[in-house]
């Protein structure tokens, strides 16, 4: 058997797929025995954020195993008992925090003084005493395994007391604890947390690997495969989701629909959709941020069409629409409305207030009329 750090072999198994670099890097450092005490791991909802965070939990816990042979040694993400258990929610050594979380003991008192919800309503903020929880448990040898993994997961959702307390454990970490901050941006977080963290930004996944997954993994059929990897938008969850939950494009379609009857509709009309997303904003963020993603998609897609490049069209459902909305825009009406949508998003992600963001937006849109035809939803 081996003895040392540097007899660490590459891991397999990994459930992370199309961020190659993020994954060298991870197990690289793992082999030499330099992984950080804290990550943070940026990039779009769904984008495989947490399940790289899970995978680096796994990758922290499992002890190689000899191959068949008794020879070579084995670290296998995928058979490793303590990354079954860790995938599965059952490692008492691996917490995932979220605003949601519930916190340990009668903390209503504290709540209330974060900012946050009384006790018996839903939370909207990562508390300073989720932290103290995390802090307590991170001061205890792990339970079970070699290292105890927090994952904050919506780090941007932390109240500025939480973050600043969070400071305290980033700056003097035990050997055996790491700490993994999920966000969509490091904007959206203090410099001060930001700077004791190692970032790893995740980007939009190829259609094609998403795809081959899709394939390999969940036996769907390659037509419907691809489909789905591009309107996924890069994202890998969300791609799975759709496969696994009819739901989830229902979903889609619903907010395709929506995109098209604000491009569509009148002034008045357009602020109400701003004033609807808003709303939305303070209860999840993600799924904002997710459709005004698509608002891109729905640009870019018009652009494409406008080109004459319809088979590049990631949203085929609604070409007439695509269609019709370039017959009446100039190239440059469609790239300075994708700009706005761009411009939106960053304000959002810096803490700008939504409903004035979103309502600058709706100002900056080219009116468009539609026909009844293009405003028929066909689908995903």
């Amino acid at each position: 058997m081996f003895e040392t750090s540097q007899q660490i072999p590459p891991a397999t198994g990994w459930q992370t797929f199309g961020h190659d670099a993020a994954v060298r890097m991870l197990d690289a450092a793992n082999m030499a025995g330099m992984l950080s005490h804290a990550y943070l791991i940026t990039g779009p909802d769904r984008v495989g954020r947490r399940t790289l965070a899970i995978d680096l939990a796994c990758l922290v816990n499992c002890e190689p195993q000899p191959d068949l042979f008794g020879e070579l040694p084995r670290l296998d993400l995928a058979s490793c008992p303590a990354a079954q258990r860790i995938r599965k929610g059952l490692h008492a050594d691996i917490r995932v925090i979220d605003a949601a979380t519930p916190l340990k003991g009668d903390k209503a008192a504290g709540d209330a003084e974060d900012g946050e919800a009384s006790s018996g309503t839903s939370r909207k903020l990562i508390s300073i005493n989720h932290i103290h929880d995390l802090q307590r448990d991170a001061s205890l040898k792990p339970f079970e395994g070699k290292a105890r993994v927090f994952i904050i997961d919506g780090a941007e959702t932390m109240s500025a007391e939480a973050a600043n307390a969070l400071l305290k454990t980033l700056e003097e970490p035990s050997g055996d604890v790491y700490i993994v901050l999920v966000a969509t941006t490091a904007e959206a977080l203090p410099e001060t947390v930001v700077s004791r963290c190692q970032r790893i930004s995740l980007r939009p996944v190829t259609p094609q690997t998403i795809a081959d997954q899709l394939v390999s993994r969940l036996s769907v059929e390659p037509e419907t495969a691809l489909r789905l990897a591009k309107i996924s938008g890069g994202r890998p969850g969300w791609a799975i989701a759709a496969v696994r939950d009819p739901a989830v494009l229902e979903l889609y379609s619903q907010a395709a629909q929506r995109i098209l009857n604000a491009i569509a509709g009148d002034l008045e009309e357009r602020f109400v959709y701003a004033r609807e997303l808003s709303g939305r904003f303070w209860r999840d963020r993600d799924a904002v941020l997710s459709e005004l993603y698509r608002w891109l998609e729905w640009w870019r897609d018009t652009a494409v069409a406008k080109a004459g490049l319809r088979d590049n069209v990631i949203n085929s459902g609604w070409l007439a629409a695509f269609d019709e909305i370039g017959r009446q825009l100039s190239e440059g009406a469609i790239s300075q409305a994708a700009s706005s949508v761009s411009s939106t998003i960053a304000a959002l992600e810096a803490n700008a207030i939504p409903r004035l963001a979103l309502e600058v937006m709706m100002l900056d849109l080219p009116p468009v009329t539609l026909s009844e035809r293009s405003m028929a939803s066909s689908g995903a």
